[in-house]
């Protein structure tokens, strides 16, 4: 015979579900008060690092050469790797995750300027010298990053080209990927190295004049031709003395690698590199200047 009434839970039974509701709240009231790591102050910098911004085939490898003759100041090939840390920072995904480990935003970025010293102080120490500069292109793209890494601690130096003399040297080349996707979009190799450059100098620029200050620009043309005056400023600048040696920087020994510019590496001393568009169909010089006009104006350069 069956009955439809209903089960009346024991005392036992009662207990149990009371108790699993409690843990649930408890856990509940809870939720959200995870662990937060404390983030410690960074250390104050005694040689604020030095990063050399520029645009491929601005004259970057050159301004490194003389700088890395200072015997205080070592200046690696490119180094890269601030770039692809830079896009991890910007992922927010990623930073919540580490946000659910404990890790609020701040003290990821404190861990991230601990693991740059560590590679940049470390390759000083190698060469036994007290300071670091780094000169990497590809770093106009994370010139943010970099100032939250630094802040107030950190110098620029940033070296403009002829934009046109740029776009002919990367164009004759065709191996530069950061500029393909403005080459496709141009159909042409070298027009689309002019948009290129004109596209990166506007981020130096907008850069630049938000920190003038920390900020030492310089030309190649003027650096080739007065190279003396140019390196006396900028050392000054960079709170170093004046050393004569980084005149010959082609006597001095430095790292190379297959990430920069040859040519550049193994000049023997300062040799102007000018007007080498000039030899290019006009046609295809007018379509560069319609690319590069504005910037090429403002940064003083001359413009039919």
């Amino acid at each position: 015979m069956t009955t439809n009434a209903k089960h009346e839970p024991s005392f036992a039974e009662a207990k149990n579900k009371l108790g699993l509701v409690a843990r649930v709240q408890r856990k509940l009231r809870t939720a959200g008060q995870q662990r937060v790591f404390v983030t410690p102050q960074p250390a104050a910098t005694a040689t604020p690092p030095i990063f050399i911004i520029g645009v491929h085939r601005s004259g970057t490898t050159l301004l490194r050469l003389v700088l890395d003759s200072h015997s205080r100041i070592a200046v690696p090939r490119e180094s890269v790797f601030l770039l692809p840390l830079s896009e991890m920072w910007r992922d927010e995904t990623a930073l919540l995750g580490l946000s659910g480990l404990g890790f609020e935003a701040e003290h990821v970025l404190y861990k991230l300027r601990e693991l740059s010293d560590y590679f940049f102080t470390s390759y000083a120490a190698g060469r036994n010298k007290p300071r670091w500069a780094d000169k990497s292109p590809q770093y106009i793209d994370c010139l943010d990053f970099i100032e939250k890494l630094y802040g107030p601690s950190c110098k620029y130096l940033f070296i403009y080209r002829n934009g046109l003399d740029v776009a002919c040297s990367i164009g004759t080349r065709k191996v530069f990927k950061l500029a393909k996707p403005h080459q496709d979009a141009c159909g042409d190799p070298f027009i689309g190295a002019a948009r290129y450059w004109s596209v990166q100098c506007q981020k130096m620029l907008q850069f630049e004049h938000a920190r003038r200050e920390r900020v030492f620009t310089l030309r190649y043309e003027e650096f080739v031709h007065a190279p003396e005056t140019i390196a006396r400023n900028l050392l000054e600048f960079a709170g170093e003395s004046w050393e004569p040696q980084v005149l010959e920087f082609h006597k001095q020994e430095h790292d190379t690698g297959f990430l920069e510019d040859p040519i550049a590496s193994m000049s023997k001393g300062f040799q102007p590199s000018l007007k080498n568009y000039e030899k290019l169909p006009p046609e295809l010089v007018q379509g560069m200047k319609r690319e590069a006009h504005g910037i090429l104006q403002q940064l003083g350069y001359e413009v039919d």
